[in-house]
């Protein structure tokens, strides 16, 4: 243990994997990111940590997206959206909003997109929980966002 952060903790090996796969989605190596990703959560599960196994759950459908696996997306999306309801997280429900709302624009459902933009604004508005680790996660969140972008407007 240095400086009283044990570098094996469950929750610095399960950062270590996210870091590892953005790294992977850099690279566009999404299979990868999805095993590094799948590890984390399922050590993040193993041992209880709900808000942040929602979190990479949330990421983990963001690089679903970019493999052009809506479905599996989706799933993703739910499952963490249901969780930040549990916990009652409304930082984590602003940012699954987000990315529901832009998997709809994508689709070009834009009545939905609208609405999934509303939640998500209307959940960060009151969310009481503007911290540096929130801050962070809305940067990680953004980064993959613009990479699925990119992809989509390179597609189109």
């Amino acid at each position: 243990m240095m400086n009283g952060v044990d570098k094996y903790s469950t929750d610095n090996i399960a950062d270590n994997e996210m870091i590892i796969a953005v790294d992977d989605v850099v690279k566009k190596d999404y299979d990868s990111a999805v095993v590094r990703i799948k590890k984390a959560l399922a050590r993040l599960k193993s041992t209880g940590h709900v808000e942040k196994y929602a979190e990479y759950l949330n990421i983990l459908g963001l690089v679903y997206e970019l493999e052009n696996d809506e479905s599996k997306a989706f799933e993703c999306y739910l499952e963490s959206l249901a969780t930040a309801e549990i916990i009652r997280s409304r930082d984590l429900k602003a940012m699954v909003y987000s990315n529901i709302s832009s998997s709809y624009s994508k689709m070009g459902r834009d009545k939905e997109a609208q609405r999934y933009f509303n939640d998500a604004r209307d959940e960060y508005d009151s969310s009481s929980e503007k911290s540096e680790e929130c801050h962070k996660s809305w940067v990680m969140f953004d980064y993959i966002n613009h990479a699925i972008n990119d992809r989509y407007v390179a597609l189109s």
